[in-house]
């Protein structure tokens, strides 16, 4: 199953996600595709440090996270499909929550098939999104920044590393950079 995202950061939400597509017995491995932007100082090797720190606190061997290869995860996507056609379904994760998400799973379908399986998955946990962590970060709330962490990664010490990352990155203005 790919996964691409912003992960601009990764959150409990983003993690949960993940999880509930390795639980199911129909997919093998989850590939989570980080997308090359920086958001808000928020850079793709930060983004990979976070999702790494949620996967030693909680290992999932199935979870597997790298950067997009190209400037757009569905440009990776589309390389992957393309360069592994033996591969017969490819799940794509699409965010029911998410605005754009259903067009490039429409699309890939469009593509390629029925050899893509959209597996659709809820990425926000309560009102957590990447938007609303990253106004926290820049306010400097660190006891509303706790929330936006998976349990595990919260207990084995995880919260106040990633706030002192990226409390000093994010600048709040919520404008994305190349």
């Amino acid at each position: 199953c790919l996964y691409p995202g912003r992960f601009k950061p990764p959150h409990k939400g983003h993690y949960q996600a993940a999880k509930a597509l390795a639980a199911k017995d129909y997919i093998t491995k989850v590939i989570v595709i980080i997308s090359r932007k920086t958001i808000d100082g928020i850079t793709p090797e930060d983004s990979l440090m976070i999702w790494n720190m949620y996967l030693k606190a909680e290992p999932n061997p199935k979870i597997s996270v790298r950067i997009s290869t190209d400037e757009s995860p569905v440009v990776t996507m589309i390389k992957y499909l393309q360069s592994n056609p033996e591969i017969d379904p490819v799940y794509v994760a699409v965010g029911e929550d998410e605005v754009d998400d259903p067009e490039y799973g429409k699309a890939l379908q469009e593509k390629f098939g029925k050899r893509v399986k959209i597996a659709t998955v809820q990425e926000k946990a309560g009102n957590i999104s990447a938007p609303h962590v990253r106004n926290i970060l820049a306010t400097g709330d660190f006891e509303a920044f706790k929330e936006a962490i998976p349990e595990a990664a919260y207990n084995k010490g995880a919260a106040p590393k990633i706030f002192k990352m990226l409390a000093t990155k994010v600048k709040g203005d919520g404008q994305e950079e190349a």
